[in-house]
């Protein structure tokens, strides 16, 4: 069977090796793409545990982030007590804190702890080296040039019109081709697939070096506070995603090793246009608006030098659907650009790169219906959908630090007790389970990761906000289970009706909580 995968970036070569590994001479893989991405700019330098578990279990990548790049052990949001003085640096600080003995172990680590739960890349060092793993197979064809035309052919059999970087045109035919054109997006504009929802969003970042990485604790914070060594709970703050939120916007702040084995950042500014009063379209923009609000992250920026600078505006976007039964498929930026609040960009395509696996394995076998890739598809848009529109409703109130700790927590405790649990075990993929990811679908009844209207009229009641406000949460929102393979689909209702617990406990100890001083 020929399979031929349209790109060369990060998904084209992590679903190649992929492939490769799972199918090996029972498939033909041709990836089509330029030798060089050029300029284009690259995001997805924070990884999550769906991410890290697609990596080192299907492309045995342990070893490979240890020695090259940096643990990552948490995400950290930085809510502002005081949003609009620029003076104030108190903050109430939340993050998903983990036991060490809560992680799978690393052999031979060296860092501050010897079992990260993902990692902080540099995503060009990264994608130099996949690019060098997929050169390694030569069972892997590699075609350097651009597919001009795709005719998809109802079964199968589709033509592809390449034109070589040696400036010769070619015919290749193809049982499957997979689009991995990126922002490009060839078969979701040729299919007119692509939907530019409601909820837009403008994106500015760069990345930072020579900075002084200890002006980031120059904060007040709030909050459990990581614990001391030899302390039950410990790791490094700063080996985590940091996210500071505004009006309208957030920043984000991702440690990484240079090629060098330097420090380096890369740091960005998103903003939703319908509640940002600004445009961010270079450094002086962005120091301009940080000084207003987050001077910590204009102090670490003006003591480091910016490498490259990248923006994107009004980006958002999907398709109607990602699978189509005439064999042909659309996956990561090529099928959607998330907002990156919760670094799932990398995550939904690896979740993708396990469906296209069960499709290809039962059309090898003589038995791929297309009411099942109907279903696949449905699966896959179902968490795309539901994430960002929780992350849009969340922009209004973006610069609330009491309704956005409980927008964090509500998501996390969703993506730990529900998300995590059905990836882990397969929901998203395997016929017998597939009905459980309905779980994570957006309706009009049911919105999985958004919180429930009394929490937001509680937050109405309570006036001007005072530290002792906040309810925290820190190591009971991390789902210790949520790693295991489970024989049977009792244990993954029994962690969903476990987080449920966990979040009408949390969700009574915020109402008491307003109650206590509305009346008090």
């Amino acid at each position: 069977m020929n399979i031929v995968l349209i790109g060369n970036g990060i998904q084209a070569n992590l679903g190649a090796l992929y492939l490769h590994n799972r199918f090996g001479d029972q498939l033909n893989i041709t990836r089509i793409g330029p030798s060089d991405r050029g300029g284009l700019p690259v995001v997805g330098e924070s990884i999550i545990e769906i991410t890290t578990h697609f990596m080192e279990e299907h492309l045995g990548l342990a070893t490979y982030f240890r020695d090259n790049h940096l643990p990552k052990y948490a995400l950290t949001y930085y809510f502002k007590i005081d949003p609009d003085n620029p003076e104030d640096r108190t903050y109430s600080v939340h993050c998903n804190e983990r036991a060490p003995d809560d992680l799978r172990e690393v052999p031979d680590w060296k860092g501050p702890m010897n079992q990260p739960p993902s990692w902080l890349l540099n995503r060009e060092v990264f994608d130099r080296d996949l690019h060098r793993m997929v050169d390694d197979q030569p069972a892997i064809l590699r075609v350097y040039g651009m597919v001009r035309d795709v005719e998809i052919r109802p079964g199968g059999k589709h033509l592809l019109s390449v034109e070589g970087e040696d400036g010769l045109n070619q015919t290749v035919e193809a049982d499957w081709v997979i689009d991995l054109t990126g922002r490009k997006q060839l078969l979701g504009r040729k299919l007119d697939l692509v939907v530019k929802p409601e909820g837009q969003r403008d994106c500015f970042w760069f990345r930072l070096k020579g900075f002084d990485r200890s002006l980031l604790k120059q904060v007040n914070a709030l909050g459990p506070m990581p614990a001391g060594p030899g302390e039950e709970y410990h790791y490094e703050r700063y080996y985590s995603t940091h996210h500071f939120m505004g009006r309208g916007f957030w920043i984000w702040i991702i440690p990484m090793k240079d090629a060098d084995g330097s420090d380096m950042m890369s740091i960005g500014f998103t903003s939703h246009p319908d509640h940002f009063d600004g445009n961010v379209k270079n450094i002086d923009d962005f120091l301009r608006y940080t000084d207003q609000s987050h001077r910590v992250v204009s102090d670490l920026v003006r003591s480091g030098t910016t490498d490259d600078t990248n923006m994107l505006k009004k980006y958002h976007y999907v398709v109607k659907q990602v699978y189509s039964a005439d064999r042909c498929a659309i996956v990561g930026d090529a099928a959607y650009a998330p907002d990156p609040l919760f670094s799932n960009g990398l995550a939904f395509g690896t979740i993708q790169w396990d469906q296209i696996g069960e499709m290809l394995m039962q059309d090898l076998e003589g038995r791929l219906e297309p009411q099942f890739v109907q279903s696949l598809s449905e699966a896959m848009m179902g968490p795309v959908i539901a994430t960002q529109t929780a992350i849009t409703n969340w922009y209004p109130s973006m610069h609330d630090p009491f309704l956005s700790a409980i927008r964090l927590n509500w998501i996390e405790i969703a993506y730990f007790y529900v998300f995590l649990p059905l990836v882990v075990n397969g929901c998203h993929f395997k016929p017998d389970r597939l009905k459980l990811f309905k779980l994570l679908q957006n309706t009009s009844e049911s919105h999985p990761f958004d919180i429930s209207p009394d929490l937001i009229e509680a937050r109405n009641s309570l006036g001007e906000l005072r530290p002792e406000h906040f309810v925290y949460m820190g190591k009971e929102k991390v789902n210790r289970r949520a790693m295991e393979m489970l024989p049977d689909i009792r244990g993954i209702y029994e962690q969903g009706a476990e987080g449920g617990r966990i979040r009408n406990e949390y969700s009574r100890q915020i109402l008491e909580k307003v109650k206590e001083v509305t009346l008090g």
